[in-house]
Formats: structure tokens, sequence, C-alpha cells
């Protein structure tokens, strides 16, 4: 039952009345009481495992979502100190430390977890190996080097990937080292902590209607609702580019491996980070694997499964698997779906040759292509911190915005009141409305970002599809933080005119920017 919003009015009492006398007045006001409707309540923090982490609760009080906010950070920080590579004194860590042949105790949830990544191994041929870290490594070194390992290196490599790395002793608690080679769970064990956190929510506020728990993009929906998730096209990796699919999920997970998260520059070429631990190569064919699971542990894992294999082997692994589904897209632009992927807002098709269809027919061409690319600054003193809010704009010659590329803010309390310390943005959008009243924030907007690279392009259209005449225009890039800076960018060019490519003055919380133009 929704918790009740109490009147005091609703009933007068009289003191030293007997007790019984107040119980028909209670259940009137039990009975009659106005329910309190569950509000959504984001937050948002950076340097989470690494990335970032949104947890959307939603309930009838603030207080309820902030309780589940410290708990979802406690559970995250307490396995973390289990499962992570990068802290030293992690119980993973400290057994990658041991010699071949020592042991050591440790939780059930790291002995748990071994054991599915020996499930999962087994499962996919190989193709999941905890034991692709070495891979990594090389290659990594190789990009640093600029030439790629030789035939003979890479044999050996996939070769030493393949043995038994450590040996199981539930019963006692322990693990057994039997090599030295280095290991990652990070293929997995992002998806086990939402998971977790998941769990702990459930169990401990059951007055929560639903959570969605985000680390680094994959993530989980739980309890009542559905909620929107945009996967964006590899191909297309401008943040207001048309997407592959949105999908609404409801008690599901998803994530997306490939190369659109990262890459390197090997010999010449760019090259995948997602290596094939069989043949110890990058694998390229395959640059985004989004895979919808019933947890996000089995989301995770199969996004990068599926990032190796060929695409229509890993469909066939996703259809056998209950309650999994995956939207592959190829070097080559060609879409695989499995069978239980949602064909009304994507492409979909079957375990065959079927499998394969083109990518949706591309928009119709302007004469014009303008792209942006910005880096929000990392913290300067480390840690968690707030995330700027970021508006890029265009503006005509007289000072009017046509076109909105990018907007990031909380469009959710409380957020607004932050709006308009985007001060150049905030004012013209007013003008903008006295003409148009469409509302941008809440359509356009999304939420606040990390700090990272992120890219924009235009087409010469304004706000409303039309396409604008040649001229001279105005690039604004403007970012505010609470408790940190205000700062704005600008750049005049013209539209129509010769092409050019610049970088443009960073600042405290835009690093870097560039713009690149060209007529067609």
């Amino acid at each position: 039952m929704l918790p009740l919003k109490w009147h005091p009015a609703a009933v007068i009492v009289q003191k030293n009345l007997p007790l019984y006398w107040l119980l028909p007045a209670f259940v009137a006001v039990w009975l009659f009481a106005e329910p309190v409707a569950a509000d959504n309540f984001l937050f948002s923090h950076e340097q989470v495992l690494g990335t970032t982490f949104e947890l959307t609760v939603t309930c009838a009080d603030q207080h309820t979502a902030q309780q589940a906010e410290r708990r979802a950070l406690e559970e995250i920080d307490r396995l973390a100190s289990i499962f992570s590579s990068y802290q030293t004194d992690s119980q993973f860590s400290r057994f990658l430390a041991l010699a071949a042949g020592q042991s050591m105790q440790v939780s059930p949830e790291l002995l748990r977890l071994l054991k599915r990544c020996e499930e999962w191994t087994r499962v996919s041929n190989g193709a999941f190996n905890p034991a692709v870290e070495a891979i990594s490594r090389r290659w990594q070194q190789a990009a640093l080097e600029a030439v790629e390992p030789s035939i003979p290196e890479l044999q050996r490599l996939a070769a030493m990937a393949s043995r038994q790395h450590w040996q199981l002793q539930a019963e006692q608690g322990r693990l057994i080292r039997r090599t030295e080679q280095p290991l990652t769970l990070n293929a997995i064990a992002k998806g086990t902590i939402i998971d977790s956190v998941v769990m702990a929510l459930q169990a401990e506020f059951p007055q929560i209607e639903g959570f969605v728990v985000n680390i680094g993009g994959d993530l989980r929906v739980a309890g009542s609702g559905r909620c929107p998730v945009t996967i964006p096209a590899p191909h297309r990796d401008a943040l207001n580019a048309k997407p592959l699919a949105v999908l609404h999920l409801s008690n599901q997970a998803i994530a997306t491996s490939g190369m659109s998260e990262r890459s390197w520059y090997v010999g010449g070429r760019v090259v995948s980070h997602i290596m094939d631990p069989r043949t110890a190569r990058p694998c390229m064919q395959v640059p985004s694997a989004s895979v919808v699971a019933t947890d996000a542990e089995t989301a995770d894992v199969l996004a990068t499964i599926c990032s190796v294999l060929e695409p229509l082997e890993s469909v066939r692994l996703i259809e056998s698997i209950p309650g999994a589904a995956c939207c592959l897209v190829t070097g080559e632009g060609a879409v695989f779906c499995s069978a239980g992927w949602p064909i009304q807002e994507s492409a979909a098709g079957g375990a065959d040759e079927q499998a394969a269809v083109k990518s949706e027919s591309p928009v119709k061409q302007t004469p014009f292509d303008l792209q942006i690319e910005f880096e929000i600054a990392k913290s300067a003193g480390g840690g968690r911190y707030r995330r700027p809010y970021v508006a890029v704009w265009v503006e005509d010659a007289d000072g009017f915005p046509v076109k909105t590329l990018s907007l990031f803010l909380m469009a959710d309390n409380p957020g607004p009141r932050w709006h308009r310390d985007l001060r150049r943005w905030y004012s013209s959008d007013q003008v903008r409305q006295l003409v148009d009243d469409a509302k941008l924030i809440g359509t356009i907007s999304k939420p606040t970002r990390n700090p990272g690279v992120y890219k924009v392009a235009w087409d010469g259209r304004d706000d409303k599809g039309d396409l604008l005449q040649p001229g001279k225009y105005t690039l604004y890039i403007e970012a505010a933080r609470e408790h940190g800076t205000y700062q704005l960018i600008r750049h005049p060019f013209e539209l129509g005119g010769a092409n050019f490519s610049e970088q443009l003055k960073g600042n405290t919380e835009i690093s870097a920017a560039s713009i690149k133009y060209s007529g067609k």
C-alpha cells in the first residue's frame, strides 16, 4: 500500500477521551487519506569503479531515496574491495600477487564469481577468458611502439591464456593460484556488482517502487515501470546522431560493448581494445554488441562474448539463453538481431542469414557538415565531484539561437534552479521561445555527463528542421558547474564558406574543443 499523506484537519482529537473513541476516526483517516504519489530521484557520482554511477529511485520521499543512495554506494565499495584489480589491497589483487602453487582464504563472493567465469569460458568456447589481460597489455605496449606483435608471439599468448589459472576449493573457502598469468574480471564484475546493488536495495527498502542502477552505461531496471534506453549507432558517434535503437526495459538489464568505447592505434591502423583470447588478436568485426538479459551479470559477459564471436554464432548462443536478446552491428554496417530483440523499435531477425539486415536508410543529406568535439575536464582535485551543465548551440548574425546541438543538465528537481547558470544559452532560449514555444529542456536535453570527449554534428538545419541560408554564424560552448566555474567558448564561422578545421582554446570546465566544417 502506498504511504499516506496525513492532513492535520482530518481529525480533531479532544484530550482525555477513551482510546476506543478514537478508533473510528483513525479508520476514517486511513480509508480516505490521499496517497502520496511516487517520484523519481536521480543521483549521480563520478569515479565509481573508475566510471560514472547513476541511481534512479522511484519512491514517495527524498529521505528514503537518499538512504538507498548511501546503501548502493556502500555495496559498490564493499564488492570493489573484493573484485577490483585496480585496488592493490582487494581480495582479487592479493590473489594475483600469489606465486603459482600458493593459496589463500577468500570470500564466497569471489569464489562464486570465478566459478561463473569458468562456466562462461566453457559456454563461449574460450571467447570469454579472464586471462585475456596479458594479451590486452601486450597490444597496449604495441600501441606505444607502433609495431604489431609477431605471429609467434600471438600464438604463445593465446596458448598461455588457455591454461588453467586457478583452482577452486569451495568447501574450504580457498583459491589456489595455478599460474602467474595476469587476470581481469572487468568483463563480468561490473554486472555482478549492479545485480548485488539491486538485490540489496530490494531487500532493505521494500517501500521503494523501482530502481535503475547504471554503472558506466551498463544498467539494470528493477521494480515497477519501464525505462527508455538509447543504443547509439557505432558508425555515428555524435551525441545528436540518430540512435541504433531505443528500448523500453522492465525488470531487465542491458550492456553494450565494442570499439565505440575505446580503441588503440597500432601499426597504422585502429584496433579494438577487445581481444580474442583464442587468437590473441583484436576483435574488429563487431564494433557494437548490445545484450538484454534478466540480470546485469549475464548481459555484461554476453556483450563481450558477442564482440568476439562471429555474429551468427553469437545470435545462436544468445537464443539458447532464456531471457537474453542481442543486437550486433558489423564493421560493414549490417545489423544482426536475435529472435528476442524488440522488433517494434529496431531491426530484428533470426539465427541464420536472414538475421543480417542493412542499417536504416540515411537521413536526407544537406550541403553542410559541421563536426564539433569537446572534452569535459576532469576534476583537478580528483575524487567525486558535481558534473557541469553544458550547452552547445549556434546563433545567427543577429544573435538568435537557430540550433541547440547538445544540452547536458538535470531536467528534474533540484536541477531547474541551476538552469539559469547557463547564462548565455538560457537567455537566448528565452528569446527563441517568443518565436517558437517548443521546450528544449526535457526534449533534447540529456543528463549531465562525466569527464571525457563528446562529439556533436550539425547539418545546417534549425531547431524546427528547416535548412538555413548560408551566412555568418557563431558556435557557443557554455559550461557551468555547481561549486565550480562558469566558462564560455565562442567561435564565429561562415556556413557555406570555405572548408576549415580549428582547435579552440580550452578552459577550466571544457579542457579542449575543436570544430571542423566541410561543404558538400
